[in-house]
């Protein structure tokens, strides 16, 4: 089998070279020649998708194909925090995948990279790079698990509906149609999925109808207010009932712009970094949830590396919600 897959940069991972003083880049292991002997023991894989091609198609501006290797050097740069979780949690680093010519080959070199990570019992956490990449990630899952029709949930964090039409070229703007129309065995049940913390002014009122018309729920902003948590239950409820596995993505722009300035679609109103930091502790935890991406970080529109952090900050929960699930405990 042969993945298109550079291998990560020994750069990435910081070290104070103190056992005292642990850091994630010590405790995460990077693949070298070959990633799939690596997958072997791990809980969970890392895998960058360092493409922008669809934020530009999409009429955004140029940058996210960077946002892998700054969001794993803040990554790395944390502590395994209080207590032993993170430091049982076996984490591997299995690269970047490398960008096709087009970016529909970029996508289906990501799509089977998921699937081999999924097939060998893993976890994969994607970093993008566009939120095109959704559609990718999600058919790798579903090819992973062998999911039939109507199998799959999913959980879109995210101030942008991502249901644009595909017509001659994919963009950043176009997963959520695709994967509800065009995902092998018909395999997410629109019914099992939540778009959650969408912002009415940034969406087109047609698209709206046309997700509603799907009988997709629609978790806006205003409706969530200073409910999270609680919202955030309820849609792991709605994408987790009847279906097999639930797929999560979060586009950083779901944050205000006051803490995620490198967001690609950056807005004022959006949630706070301990909301969405919760919110991927609680995702974590729930064991239906079988991937997770994290998109549209673009480091040269951020300020201070604060975006970065938040992406960071944002792993760092998951993780140690995941390393709590009842079968690793």
């Amino acid at each position: 089998m042969v993945l298109f897959i550079n291998p990560p940069a020994q750069e990435w991972f910081y070290s104070r070279h103190d056992p005292s003083d642990p850091r994630l880049g010590d405790l995460v292991k990077p693949s070298r020649d070959d990633a799939l002997e690596g997958l072997k023991e791990a809980h969970i894989a890392i895998l960058g998708f360092p493409e922008d091609r669809g934020i530009v198609a999409n009429g955004g501006k140029p940058g996210a194909a960077l946002g892998p290797e700054h969001i794993r050097k803040a990554f790395y740069k944390l502590t395994p925090g209080f207590g032993k979780a993170l430091m049982g949690l076996k984490i591997i680093d299995i690269g970047n995948i490398i960008p096709g010519p087009t970016l529909k080959e970029s996508h289906s070199r990501l799509a089977e990279a998921v699937k081999t990570v999924v097939e060998h019992g893993v976890f994969p956490i994607v970093l993008g790079g566009g939120h095109d990449l959704s559609f990718a990630g999600f058919c790798g899952l579903v090819e992973g698990l062998k999911l039939g029709q109507k199998e799959l949930g999913a959980i879109n964090v995210d101030c942008h509906l991502d249901v644009r039409e595909y017509q001659k070229e994919i963009t950043s703007g176009t997963p959520f149609r695709r994967a509800l129309e065009e995902l092998p065995n018909n395999a997410l049940d629109p019914r099992a999925f939540v778009e959650f913390g969408i912002q009415e002014p940034y969406n087109s009122p047609y698209h709206y109808e046309w997700v509603k018309k799907q009988h997709v729920a629609v978790m806006t902003l205003n409706s969530i207010g200073n409910r999270p948590m609680e919202f955030f239950l309820e849609a792991c409820r709605i994408a987790s009932e009847g279906t097999k596995a639930v797929a999560l993505s979060i586009d950083i722009d779901a944050a205000r712009n006051h803490e995620a300035p490198g967001a690609s679609a950056s807005n004022p109103r959006g949630f706070k970094a301990p909301e969405l930091e919760r919110i991927a502790y609680i995702a974590g935890k729930t064991g239906k949830i079988r991937y997770l991406d994290i998109t549209e970080m673009s480091p040269p529109l951020d300020e201070g590396g604060r975006t970065a952090s938040l992406c960071a900050g944002i792993l760092f929960w998951f993780c140690k919600g995941f390393s709590e699930r009842a079968y690793l405990t």
